[in-house]
């Protein structure tokens, strides 16, 4: 059996991998299961086709996973000898072995001949992120089957830390689950540290509502966890330009959810953006995705100093 394997939910997507692996080999012994990589400029189809057609060692199954699989990306593609071998064997496959195209990314190119292929061949898991209701219940579900007992204060604290994030929620119920049984707002303000996201948002708004000490302080937060500015400025420049498309879609009276759906985003960041937008002009919105331009030119030129440039940045744009 052949699968493909892709959405944005790491976590669902490892668990899927593990699943397939596990039921392959459960001792996990390593000798029946192989690793390529899609994106790595030596990757050729034709070696994991002639390693799909040996024999396992020892074993009844053996199992190829092909990592980042450009190929089934818009973006990339095989070459016209090596897509019609690949496609000869999805037609034909090696009963012995188990071939995975593990995709994490939010599609695949399904107008390629290719993919139409693998879909109609393989078995198919599109693991895609929850919505927020739908996360809610997982994490309400799932700390009831771990014995843990929230307060409705402390459950909301614990969902506002999480971002919608499965991977990050499992890593946060370790160490709730080493704390205790019972656990209160105040246990989780200390055990589970706040996204990156949720300070980007607040130094954000800092920026949009001219409160310089509240952005110098945030910075200074971030630079004590050494954020590196470089980074700091992408995600200000992502958030910025967010504004400015969320800005111009409410403007033609779309709502927060059809602006996230034309989007692509979470309607959560929508409502943020939207909310920081309310305390800037234009004209200060784009001077500001200007100098973040010229910035992030500036840092990977060696032109500046990141922190003080960053620093710099932010007396500018929040006085």
């Amino acid at each position: 059996m052949n699968y493909l394997l892709y959405g944005t939910e790491s976590f669902r997507l490892k668990k899927k991998l593990e699943e397939i692996l596990t039921a392959n080999d459960p001792q996990r012994s390593s000798l029946n299961c192989f690793f390529y990589d899609g994106s790595a400029a030596d990757f050729r189809i034709q070696d994991v086709l002639e390693d799909a057609w040996t024999i396992p060692f020892f074993a009844e199954k053996k199992t190829l996973v092909i990592r980042n699989p450009q190929f089934l990306y818009s973006t990339g593609s095989l070459k016209e000898k090596d897509s019609a071998a690949l496609e000869a064997y999805l037609k034909q496959s090696c009963p012995s072995t188990d071939l995975i195209f593990y995709a994490q990314a939010e599609s695949v190119d399904q107008r390629k001949k290719l993919v139409k292929l693998i879909i109609k061949t393989c078995r198919v898991f599109n693991m895609k992120k929850m919505d927020e209701r739908e996360f809610r219940a997982y994490v309400i579900q799932t700390l009831k089957e771990h014995h843990l007992q929230l307060d409705p204060d402390a459950l909301s604290e614990l969902l506002s830390r999480l971002s919608d994030d499965m991977e990050s929620f499992h890593h946060e119920l370790e160490k709730l689950e080493l704390f205790g049984s019972r656990i209160h707002r105040e246990d989780v303000a200390h055990l589970v540290s706040r996204p990156l996201d949720e300070d980007v948002f607040h130094l954000v708004n800092a920026v949009a509502g001219q409160n310089l000490k509240q952005a110098l302080h945030l910075w200074a937060d971030l630079s004590v966890l050494n954020k590196d500015p470089i980074y700091l400025v992408a995600l200000l420049a992502s958030q910025f330009r967010l504004m400015n498309q969320v800005s111009m879609l409410a403007d033609h009276r779309m709502t927060e959810r059809e602006i996230a759906a034309q989007l692509k985003v979470h309607p959560f960041r929508v409502k943020k953006a939207l909310e920081a937008r309310a305390s800037l002009s234009s004209q200060r919105l784009l001077s500001i995705l200007n100098d973040l331009a010229v910035l992030d030119q500036n840092f990977k030129n060696g032109i500046t100093d990141r922190k003080l440039g960053f620093e710099l940045f932010l007396i500018k744009a929040a006085k």
